[in-house]
């Protein structure tokens, strides 16, 4: 017999142990993720245990664990143990403080202590908000000493634990905080809610514990039986335990008794303990997960002097340790072995005895696991009725605390019970459409698409009345425009559904959603008719929220039928009734949509602020790393046509880190894409597009999203000088595409076609193709004027006078890059008429432009163009100057150069295509640099240091 069940030392572990140590010294200066993977008993608990504490008082650690409960456990389980302990160390006073609204937004649906919660007054936005909070409590823990936040048993987290570790996984970025979490890789199944964290998550550290080497188990051994051991014995334990150490504890324990199976191996402990020790482990291996002190007890049906008899050798044995304010299994392998050795009778009559006690008093389990474990006892125990009863109840905790995925798994077995239970709805209190109607919802909100529309399928299968039938009509629509599929047709029947009289609120909302869709698709009429009876609806029945949703659409197709006073008006009407109406996810639909018009309409700067005004609304409404991921792409797009690519690039970096949904993603990397295509990272620039390209064609916004990628694979063949992909694209575009349908990308797409046509002496019946469909194409607003007199330019108009017309209205838009290229195209046309001074004075600007956006490809071109011309090469390009000292950014330098000219601000932002409010910040930004007050002291700076002689 060994003299100790469990090596009083860690062995074999030492490199997994500095792997540890490195990410906390990384976790110092800025927030990481680790997970530690391995098989059952090899003993990532006890390492994680051993490395925490090592780390004494320097720093605060926290624990919470998955029960084996598995998908139908309590939602958010493991945090919310973890986060309990935290404002318990930290004190609720300090926690609140951290958080919007002291936690009563959100967080206080899981956490009670700190306060009643808000009455959830925007349920659209609550999971966002709820992550919000725990992302800044944690941050907020972390900031006095380090945070080290344990997760045991990852592998039987729900599904909101899933999500919610991989929300925290992307965007904790604050220093001192170190999320740990332990998993069993071979229970991760492509469904599970962990896989994404385990295979792609960029930034998180795995840690994989692979079995004991030889030596290891020599040491393990020697510990356990407090001296040397013998060659052959350790050989014997090394083959047989394949070097898992829980198993090397119990061949050692057992000695020479024969056994069959490890698993049996691991029971034989447990069977050797007198009767009343396995009454108390056979109940604790039902009760599943940390069982308390009350309900074990309880369980077992013990006096309190017997039960405590009964259960010290256990705890001495260490078959159960003692945890906060109760017990559990010190290896979870051990509970599923006694779990599995049970007769059948004995597993339902355990689970029923822990339905009756939690149901009797369910102050005997943590108060968020109450519910569901009373419902996952009564379904194990085979009590129909009464799991139906307390699924429904767990369901609809689950939708307090936002755990969508969990209410439609308790939602899913009411219905399955449904049959077997003829008084169910008396029961509920529901009949099986609402149900149904419910779980679509649930299905809607957890984004299990394909789920949700076979079961909203099924309760319009019920024959439900005209409300409910458009209530999951409307469901349903959602759930196919998230999965790519068109929302139009169950969007339409849900509103034929509802007569016009007598007034209904829900109609004018179903208005509303028809009336964004088909604008959208860009139905326009339809829209505009939807729309308008949508915000009368509105109007008459005093719903601010309907009049907001009409007035967004309404906004949007005045934006785009060139009317910018009438969709400023509409959209500032829209952002006051969102506001009157609490409804802040439509506040920041409106900054999104006005945006998007405002960049289509070539307002780059008004775009851009509008968006940024969006995402500090997010930002204040603890929203900004979810919805206000949504603006980014707005604006993004902005600032690229602005010229001001880094800050485009950060914006897209920043915004991808947090997961948005996948076609944001792709307009993310689609922007992206051409940051690097202009600079000249054509590798880079294809491997955005290719990510891009299945997302944007195949969804079902129409050809707006489909066109995007196109028009960037026709750039990229054009830089890339490929003819034969140039010809695929363009015949693609023009066979395929009705670039009828949107305007907005049908231009450059005819523009990029022209170019690259022209390039390769390829214009033929192709050119003349493009020609035709410029000629169907509308013009809305200043940005499709540009294009189009672009094309007509490259289309071969005579003479350089549409060139002109060209030049001047890119500089009239602030869009440099644009400038540049169409000076160089100009260029080719002045020289080609044998103008050659205007040619060089065209491709002196165009290379000055490009230099200072990092345009090298676009540099390159003028620069063989002159050099092939024979200009002078001083007129083609200006010589590099030396680095700006200062921290001053390249911009910043070419401004400074301008002011020690005597420029004015308006003058400067000419010169350098900003707005003289632009150009006013930068200059604010000289003179704090370099430390003087006045534009005459930098100027006199710059001369002093002989900044600008080698010009």
């Amino acid at each position: 017999m060994a003299s100790r069940l469990v090596s009083p030392v860690l062995v074999g572990r030492g490199p997994e142990r500095a792997a540890l140590l490195a990410a906390y010294g990384e976790a110092r200066h800025a927030a990481t993720v680790v997970l530690v993977g391995g098989e059952a008993g090899m003993g990532k608990t006890r390492l994680v245990r051993d490395f925490t504490s090592g780390l004494g008082s320097s720093a605060r650690t926290v624990v919470g664990g998955c029960t084996d409960l598995g998908m139908d456990g309590p939602p958010f389980g493991p945090f919310v143990t973890a986060l309990r302990r935290l404002v318990r160390a930290m004190g609720v006073p300090a926690a609140t403080r951290l958080l919007p609204g002291g936690g009563r937004r959100g967080l206080a649906r899981l956490l009670p202590e700190l306060g009643e919660d808000d009455g959830d007054p925007d349920r659209a936005l609550g999971r966002a908000r709820l992550f919000e909070e725990i992302l800044l409590l944690l941050e907020g823990g972390a900031a006095d000493r380090p945070l080290v936040v344990v997760l045991e048993d990852l592998h039987w987290a729900d599904r909101s634990t899933g999500e919610l570790l991989a929300f925290l996984a992307q965007n904790v970025g604050g220093p001192g905080l170190l999320l740990v979490g332990t998993y069993r890789p071979d229970e991760i199944t492509a469904a599970h809610p962990l896989r994404p964290l385990v295979s792609r998550v960029e930034g998180v550290h795995r840690i994989a514990l692979a079995g004991l080497t030889r030596d290891a188990v020599a040491q393990q051994v020697g510990a356990l039986l407090d001296h040397e051991p013998d060659e052959p014995r350790v050989e014997r334990i090394f083959r047989r335990s394949g070097g898992n150490p829980l198993f090397v504890e119990a061949l050692v324990d057992a000695g020479d008794a024969p056994v069959r199976s490890l698993r049996e191996l691991l029971r034989t402990d447990v069977e050797r303990r007198a009767e009343p020790s396995r009454r108390v482990v056979h109940a604790a291996a039902v009760a599943a997960g940390p069982v308390e002190h009350a309900l074990l007890a309880a369980l077992t049906g013990m006096g309190d002097l017997e039960f405590e008899d009964a259960l010290r050798p256990l705890v001495r044995r260490r078959l159960l340790d003692v945890v906060e304010g109760g017990y559990a299994f010190r290896r979870d392998l051990i509970r599923e072995a006694v779990y599995d050795g049970l007769l059948p009778g004995e597993r339902v009559r355990l689970h029923r005895r822990c339905a009756e006690a939690i149901s009797a008093d369910p102050r005997l389990v943590p108060a968020d696991r109450a519910l569901i474990e009373i419902a996952v006892h009564w379904y194990a125990a085979g009590e129909d009725a009464r799991a139906a009863e307390a699924a429904w109840r767990a369901a609809e905790s689950a939708r307090r605390a936002y755990a969508y995925a969990e209410r439609h798994r308790m939602l899913d077995r009411v219905l399955r019970l449904w049959d077997r239970l003829p008084d169910l709805p008396d029961r509920i209190g529901a009949d099986r459409a609402a149900v149904l109607e419910m779980a679509a919802e649930a299905c809607l909100n957890a984004g299990e698409l394909e789920a949700g529309i076979a079961v909203a399928t099924a309760a319009l299968d019920e024959s439900p009345g005209p409300e409910r039938a458009a209530a999951l009509l409307e469901i349903r629509a959602a759930l196919r425009d998230r999965n790519g599929e068109d929302p139009l047709p169950d969007l339409v029947r849900a509103v034929r559904s509802l007569p016009p009289a007598p007034l209904s609120a829900v109609r004018g909302r179903l208005l509303a959603e028809l009336a964004t869709a088909q604008r959208n698709h860009r139905r326009f009429a339809p829209a505009r008719a939807a729309a308008e009876e949508a915000l009368e609806i509105g109007r008459r029945t005093r719903d601010r929220a309907v009049q907001a949703r009409a007035l967004v659409t309404l906004g949007a197709l005045a934006a785009a039928g060139a009317d910018p006073a009438t969709a400023s008006d509409l959209f500032g009407q829209a952002g006051a009734a969102a506001a009157d109406a609490g409804a802040h996810d439509t506040r920041l639909l409106v900054a999104a949509t006005e945006s998007d018009a405002l960049e289509a309409a070539g307002e780059h700067a008004r775009a851009a602020r509008v968006a940024r005004e969006g995402m500090a609304l997010a930002d204040g409404l603890g929203l900004a790393r979810t919805r206000g991921t949504l603006l980014a792409p707005n604006l993004s797009e902005s600032l690229l046509s602005l010229g001001r690519w880094a800050e485009a690039s950060e914006v897209n970096r920043n915004a991808l880190s947090l997961a948005p949904p996948p076609l944001y993603q792709a307009y993310l990397r689609v922007i992206q894409a051409t940051v690097d295509l202009r600079r000249g990272d054509l590798d880079r620039a294809g491997a955005a597009a290719g990510q891009a390209r299945a997302a944007m064609r195949g969804n079902s916004r129409g050809e707006e999203s489909c066109l995007e990628p196109d028009l960037l694979d026709c750039r990229l063949a054009r830089v890339r000088q490929d003819a034969g992909a140039l010809t695929a694209v363009v015949g693609h575009v023009l066979d395929d595409h009705d670039l009828l349908a949107s305007p907005r990308y049908g231009w450059p797409l005819l523009l990029a076609a022209a170019q690259g046509l022209n390039d390769h002496r390829r214009a033929g019946g192709s050119m003349e193709r493009l020609i035709t469909w410029a000629g169907k194409l509308t013009v809305g607003g200043r940005l499709q004027r540009a294009y189009q007199v672009t094309f007509e330019a490259e289309a071969g108009e005579p003479g350089l006078g549409a060139w002109h017309r060209a030049i001047a209205a890119w500089r009239d838009l602030e869009q440099p890059y644009a400038l540049a290229e169409t000076l160089v195209r100009a260029a080719r046309a002045a020289l080609s008429a044998q103008d050659r001074k205007q040619a060089a004075v065209l491709l002196a600007e165009a290379t000055s432009i490009a230099t200072g956006l990092g345009a090298a490809p676009l540099r390159a071109e003028a620069e063989k163009l002159a050099r092939r011309s024979r200009l002078t090469s001083g007129a083609a390009a200006p010589p590099a100057r030396r680095e700006a000292p200062a921290g001053l950014t390249g911009r910043e330098l070419e401004v400074l150069e301008l002011v020690a000219a005597g420029l004015s601000n308006r003058q400067i932002g000419e010169r350098l295509f900003i707005s003289a409010k632009t150009a006013g910040v930068h200059v604010s930004n000289i003179l704090a640099k370099l430390g003087v007050t006045t534009r005459l002291e930098a100027a006199a700076w710059a001369h002093r240091t002989r900044l600008f002689d080698a010009r």
